[in-house]
């Protein structure tokens, strides 16, 4: 309740040397004045409790701009000419300085704010991203084999997107597309970055990525995980707009120490060497993102946390292993089930953390793969038709989870075609930026589609290009090209298996979808590095 003298509103910048303020020198004054008459009546200060016109009552703190620091010397070199007992006055003056500190602290700040679950906080954006996992390896996606409660769990608050894509079939471009929201052929990266250190081989510096759109709107961006974007230290995760890195910078490297490691799988904290101080890296990137949820909680934070679970080498822990179904003899599906297993765990270390900092209900949450399921890893992508490197739906479509409780339906499934270029424009949009990006987007905001509040498809097309690899969905029909071969056309609404080839049933189809990917083709620039022949990747399609 407001009492008859409110106290003015400070709406300066306050000094450092706060008794030059004069409505502060008058505030430390009658502080002064009040504990000399508190010190005479033996009372605990009750004169601040009252009506002091320049000390708001906690209930107004929300919109009274109070002192930060109460100037003690000044308070004390009054008090000090006092008859009073010294002893009794430090002992007031502290209870006054106790007082303001628990006001003040009650207030948000200017050009400060929390992403606590509260309605119209900014939302925390997570984004965890699994490698070559496949599409079948996940009992939110119908496995039996594998048991991944926590990745459960998230499905079951928020919604599974049945036809999600990434941009590429393989690592490094799909990264590049998730984080710039753009198809990466737009800025030649189109092939996974050589093994080998490049000067000018990543991803250029004229995309402005989602960490460094979010970072201007006041988020800490801390990136985790295989990095996989350029070696040169021009293309650090510190100079494309994260705040804090822990991770690698090649494609793949070993779940245990290394001893030593090489210039790229080596780990890094920020630019730092990291010590190869660990149990087992997935283990430790959920442990280190845990953290990094708890030490940010108090300020809206982008959390990108890229595992290299399930890529090979396939390595697991004895204890992972032992939790795999004895009726799995295959000792390479034994390791990948382990691998996952332990993905899990990783994840559910995060989900923990949102949880015990009460963030849960307003963080942005999505859960992908980069690209189809590995022969060499022996994952399943049942039951598409495909793998890692392919332009078939195996290659291409993903687990695709969204979650975030105060805007998204809970236990939802959403069929329309979605990408990860989506993630991008979802995200911004969530965290309040307005206008234009730096480079026109690809990728739309779903938020509007999976809280079910807006109608239709977020694509009517989606493209893909990687060689002599092409394909594009256009609604329900997908017309692709295989290794420069004629084009196949496939229904994916009775076919998701693309087991139908209709191109010579549908003429006119294919000739409408091939002027639609040739017009996006054009559009497109030549890759900036080749990528190497991917020799594993003979397999039947």
């Amino acid at each position: 309740m407001r009492t008859s003298n409110p106290a003015p509103v400070h709406t300066g910048t306050l000094r450092r040397t706060h008794c030059e303020e004069p409505a502060v020198r008058k505030w430390c004054s009658e502080i002064v004045n009040r504990a000399r008459v508190s010190a005479n009546q033996g009372s605990r200060f009750p004169a601040i409790t009252t009506a002091c016109p320049l000390v708001p009552q906690a209930s107004l703190a929300t919109d009274v701009s109070l002192p930060q620091t109460l100037c003690s010397r000044h308070a004390m070199k009054s008090l000090s000419s006092s008859s009073c007992d010294l002893r009794q006055i430090r002992r007031h003056v502290s209870v006054a300085m106790l007082w303001m500190l628990l006001v003040s602290t009650t207030q948000v700040l200017p050009g400060k704010s929390t992403a606590a679950d509260t309605p119209g906080a900014p939302p925390n954006i997570v984004v965890l991203v699994s490698d070559d996992a496949g599409y079948a390896d996940f009992s939110f996606q119908g496995s039996r084999q594998i048991a991944t409660p926590h990745l459960d769990a998230i499905r079951r608050g928020g919604v599974l997107c049945q036809a999600g894509y990434v941009t590429a079939s393989v690592c490094s471009p799909s990264r590049a597309g998730l984080l710039s929201g753009r198809y990466q052929q737009r800025f030649g990266h189109e092939f996974n970055i050589p093994p080998k250190y490049s000067e000018t081989n990543g991803l250029p510096l004229s995309e402005v990525l989602l960490p460094a759109v979010l970072q201007k709107l006041n988020y800490r961006t801390i990136g985790l995980g295989k990095w996989h974007l350029g070696y040169a230290p021009k293309f650090h995760p510190l100079n494309r707009g994260f705040d804090d890195f822990y991770g690698f910078l090649q494609g793949a490297r070993s779940y245990f120490p290394l001893a030593p490691p090489t210039r790229l799988n080596r780990l890094l904290t920020n630019r730092q060497p990291a010590p190869e101080q660990f149990d087992y890296l997935t283990q430790e990137l959920g442990t280190r993102a845990a953290a990094y949820i708890a030490n940010h909680a108090q300020q809206p934070f982008f959390l990108y946390v890229s595992f290299n679970a399930v890529h090979t080498p396939m390595q697991a822990t004895p204890a992972l292993l032992e939790r795999v179904p004895k009726e799995i003899s295959d000792p390479r599906r034994r390791k990948l089930v382990a691998m996952t297993l332990g993905l899990d765990d990783a994840i559910g270390a995060v989900t923990a953390a949102l949880r015990k900092h009460k963030l849960e209900q307003n963080t942005l949450l999505f859960f992908v793969n980069d690209n189809g399921g590995a022969r060499t890893n022996a994952s399943s992508n049942q039951p598409l038709r495909g793998r890692k490197g392919s332009p078939f739906e195996g290659g291409i479509r993903v687990p695709f989870l969204v979650r975030w409780p105060q805007r998204i339906p809970a236990d939802s499934t959403y069929t329309m075609p979605v990408s990860t270029l989506d993630i991008f424009a979802t995200a911004i949009t969530a965290a309040g930026h307005e206008g234009q990006t730096p480079n026109p987007l690809d990728g739309v905001n779903l938020t509007p589609f999976l809280s079910g509040d807006k109608k239709g498809r977020p694509h009517q097309r989606l493209y893909w290009r990687k060689g002599n690899n092409l394909a594009i969905r256009d609604g329900d029909w997908k017309l692709l090209h295989y290794r420069g071969g004629p084009p196949r056309l496939f229904n994916l609404a009775t076919d998701q298996s693309e087991q139908a080839e209709l191109s010579s049933r549908h003429p006119e189809r294919v000739a409408e979808l091939s002027a639609h990917l040739n017009e996006w083709n054009q559009s497109l620039i030549a890759p900036r590095w080749q990528g190497l022949r991917n020799r594993r990747n003979k397999s039947r399609n």
